[in-house]
C-alpha cells in the first residue's frame, strides 16, 4: 500500500464494487459472489465494502496499522474508488497520500488504540474526539493531545444501515493480541520512564547470559549500560548501550554518538534501545551499518521481555505482573 500509495482491501472473490452503489446492492453481490458463506459474515463483507467505495470521501483521514512493525502509517484519502483486476496486488484500493508512513503506537492514547485494533478491516473510529486527535497526528505532532474538554466522549448513535463505525468493534470482535500488547507496553512507558528503563534492559540482557553493569543517573558519557560475557563481563563480545524511554523516534545524531562511544571504548558492538523507534534517517544508516549497531524498539523489548519473563526478579514481575492464558486461533480455524 505504501509502495503504490493507495489503501485497499482484499476480497479477490468480488468484483468490481461501482456496479453496488448502495449497501443494499452490495449485499447482493457478496451473495452472489461468495456463495456458501453465512447471512451475519456476508451483512459484515458488505457494510465494509460499502464503507470503501460508497461512504469515504476523498480528503479523509485513513490510518493504517503496519502489524508486522507495530506502527501506524496516516494518509489522506486522494481518489475514489478504483479496481484493479490484475496481478498479485489488491483489486479494491483508494488512492492515498502517505503523509506519515512510520508513526509509533505509543503516540496514541490507549481509548483509540482500542478502537484501532478492531477485526474490521474497514471501519470508521469516531469515538472519543477521534478525528480531532488523529488529524494532530497527521498534521506532525507527535503525541495524541487527548479528547477536547467540551467533547462528548461517547460514541455517537450507530449508524443503522451499516456497521461501520465504533460499533464494528463491539459486534466484530477486538484483536486480544495487540490490546494486550499495547496494554502492556504502556505500563512499560508508566513504570519504567527515564534513566529506570535501564534496569529493565539490563535484567532482560542478563536473561540473555549477559553480564551487565548499569551506570548511574547523571552524565554517562554516552554510556547506560555495559554488556559482556562472562563473570566479569568483559568477554567478547562486549557491548555499549543507550537506553533512550522518550515515544518519539530517535535520531541520526544518537547513532553517530553511539558509534563513536563503542569505537572510544573498543567495544565489539552497541545497542540502542530506542521506545519510539528511529525516524527514517537513522535507519537507513542502522541498515548501512547494521553489523555494528543493533536497535530495540519498544515491540522489540516487549518480545524479550515476554520471551525470558519466566526467568526475570520477582520484583520486576510485581511491577509488570502478567498472566499466561490460551487464545483459540481463529484464523486457523473454519
Amino acid at each position: 500500500m505504501l509502495d503504490h500509495r493507495y489503501t485497499g482491501v482484499g476480497f479477490r472473490e468480488i468484483s468490481d464494487l461501482r456496479q453496488a452503489p448502495d449497501l443494499q446492492a452490495m449485499r447482493h453481490l457478496v451473495t452472489r459472489e461468495m456463495p456458501g458463506e453465512k447471512k451475519g459474515a456476508i451483512g459484515n463483507y458488505a457494510a465494509q465494502l460499502n464503507a470503501f467505495a460508497n461512504k469515504i470521501a476523498i480528503g479523509d483521514t485513513v490510518v493504517l496499522p503496519r502489524t508486522r512493525d507495530g506502527i501506524l502509517a496516516f494518509g489522506i484519502v486522494t481518489g475514489e474508488y478504483e479496481y484493479l483486476p490484475y496481478g498479485d496486488r489488491l483489486n479494491h484500493v483508494r488512492r492515498v497520500r502517505w503523509e506519515r508512513p512510520d508513526v509509533v503506537r505509543s503516540a496514541i492514547n490507549q481509548d483509540l488504540l482500542y478502537s484501532l485494533g478492531a477485526f474490521s478491516t474497514v471501519c470508521q473510529i469516531r469515538r472519543n474526539d477521534a478525528a480531532y486527535r488523529l488529524g494532530h497526528i497527521l498534521a506532525g505532532a507527535d503525541t495524541d493531545p487527548g479528547a477536547r474538554p467540551d467533547t462528548l466522549l461517547a460514541p455517537p448513535k450507530a449508524d443503522t444501515e451499516v456497521v461501520d463505525s465504533d460499533e464494528a468493534i463491539a459486534s466484530d470482535g477486538q484483536d486480544i493480541i495487540r490490546y494486550s500488547r499495547d496494554r502492556i507496553l504502556a505500563r512499560i512507558r508508566e513504570k519504567y520512564s527515564g534513566h529506570s528503563l535501564q534496569n529493565l534492559i539490563a535484567e532482560i540482557l542478563r536473561a540473555e547470559g549477559m553480564t551487565c553493569k548499569v551506570y548511574p543517573e547523571g552524565p554517562d558519557g554516552g554510556i547506560d549500560i555495559i554488556a559482556g560475557s562472562g563473570v566479569l563481563g568483559i568477554s567478547a563480545p562486549t557491548i555499549i548501550v543507550q537506553v533512550k524511554s522518550q515515544t518519539t523516534p530517535v535520531g541520526s545524531e544518537v547513532l553517530d554518538q553511539l558509534g563513536g562511544v563503542i569505537g572510544q571504548h573498543r567495544a565489539d558492538r552497541g545497542l540502542l534501545v530506542a521506545m519510539g523507534g528511529l525516524t527514517a534517517p537513522a535507519r537507513a544508516k542502522v541498515d548501512a551499518q547494521q553489523l555494528m549497531v543493533a536497535v530495540w524498539d519498544g515491540e522489540e523489548v516487549l518480545d524479550r521481555l515476554l520471551e525470558h519473563y519466566e526467568v526475570l526478579s520477582d520484583e520486576l514481575k510485581k511491577v509488570i505482573p502478567l498472566r499466561r492464558a490460551w487464545l483459540i486461533d481463529e484464523s486457523e480455524t473454519d
